[in-house]
C-alpha cells in the first residue's frame, strides 16, 4: 500500500511538473506601416513563443499606423523575420534601397504586453493593436490599446508602469509599448533569391523582348 501511495505521489508530481502554463493572449488587430514614406513590404513574419506565425506584410504602406487586417488572437512576439523595399520620394520612380531582417524579439514582450494591457484607469478595451512599423533599415514593432485622448479616458493607473515601458506613439495620439526596435541589412540592390529580386529579372526580361 505505501509502495502504491508512492507511485501514485511520483506520478502527480511528473504531471504537475509536465504541463506548461497557457501563453499570455491578446486578441489584437494588425497594422503595417512607415512614419517615413512608401514601402513596398513583401515579407513580415513574427513568430510568437507559442510556436504561432502571424504575417503582416502588407504589400505599399506609407504612413502611421499604417494599412490594416483583421488579426486575432497573438501571444507575445518572439522572432521576426521580413524582407522589405523603401520607394523614392518622387511618384512612380522606384526602389531605392532593400532590407531584410531575422532577429529574436526581446523576452519582456510578454511583460510589456501586460503593462499596457493593465496600464490605464477607465479604459477598458477587450482588443489591442500590433504594429509592425518601417523606415528604411529600420523595424519596430508596437503593443497599443489605441486610447486616444481627445475620445477616450486615458489617465493611466497610479504606478502601472514602473519600469517606463509605455511611450507616445509615433504620431503622438496614444500610448505603446515597444516591443522590438532594431536595424535590418541594407542594400542597394534586391538581396538574391526574394520577391524584389524575382521582380528584377522580370523586368528586364520584359525590357530585351
Amino acid at each position: 500500500m505505501t509502495k502504491w501511495k508512492a507511485f501514485l505521489s511520483l506520478l502527480l508530481s511528473v504531471t504537475v511538473l509536465g504541463c506548461k502554463p497557457e501563453p499570455y493572449t491578446v486578441e489584437a488587430g494588425f497594422t503595417n506601416g512607415s512614419t517615413t514614406g512608401r514601402h513596398i513590404v513583401s515579407k513580415m513574419t513574427i513568430t510568437t513563443l507559442s510556436g504561432g506565425r502571424a504575417n503582416f506584410a502588407m504589400g505599399s504602406v506609407s504612413g502611421y499606423p499604417g494599412a490594416h487586417s483583421g488579426g486575432g488572437k497573438i501571444d507575445a512576439p518572439a522572432y521576426i523575420e521580413g524582407e522589405w523595399a523603401k520607394g523614392n520620394p518622387e511618384p512612380s520612380s522606384g526602389l531605392i534601397s532593400y532590407h531584410r531582417i531575422s532577429a529574436p524579439i526581446p523576452d519582456n514582450a510578454e511583460a510589456k504586453m501586460k503593462t499596457m494591457d493593465n496600464y490605464y484607469q477607465n479604459f477598458d478595451r477587450d482588443y489591442g493593436s500590433m504594429e509592425v512599423i518601417v523606415d528604411g533599415p529600420r523595424v519596430r514593432v508596437f503593443y497599443s490599446k489605441s486610447c486616444v485622448d481627445m475620445y477616450d479616458d486615458c489617465t493611466p493607473k497610479q504606478g502601472a508602469d514602473p519600469n517606463g515601458w509605455v511611450v507616445r506613439s509615433p504620431k503622438n495620439q496614444t500610448d505603446v509599448v515597444v516591443l522590438f526596435d532594431g536595424k535590418g541589412e541594407s542594400s542597394p540592390t534586391p538581396f538574391p533569391n526574394t520577391f524584389f529580386a524575382d521582380l528584377e529579372k522580370r523586368k528586364k526580361a520584359s525590357l530585351s523582348e
